[in-house]
């Protein structure tokens, strides 16, 4: 699978938003239904998860520093994703495990 493509902090509150609003609307219909008794706690616990990413993008939007600050930090990440894999040191064998050096007194 190719990896995440970009996206923005809007974008991200209304997904979590609906996600949120899918997996309470589920978990009801289900009970209503008979199918289970009560809702999942698993699934109430991602649903709450994802309401807290809303509150928290709420927040980080509230403040414009924070929001400053996070976008910096968002592009630093996604360019440092981007950079080639740094060439092996001549310390490293083969198995990509680091050679111990003795110190020489």
């Amino acid at each position: 699978m190719k990896p995440p493509g970009k996206t923005t902090l809007p974008r991200m509150q209304h997904t979590a938003m609906i996600e949120a609003e899918r997996i309470e609307i589920t978990q009801d219909f289900w009970v209503r239904e008979g199918r289970i008794a009560a809702p999942e706690p698993h699934m109430v616990e991602r649903r709450d998860d994802l309401a807290g990413v809303v509150r928290l993008i709420d927040a980080i939007n509230s403040d414009q520093d924070l929001l400053d600050r996070v976008k910096k930090r968002m592009i630093a990440m996604a360019k440092a994703a981007e950079a080639p894999p740094a060439a092996p040191t001549a310390e490293e064998s083969e198995g990509g495990e680091v050679q111990e050096t003795e110190a020489v007194d």
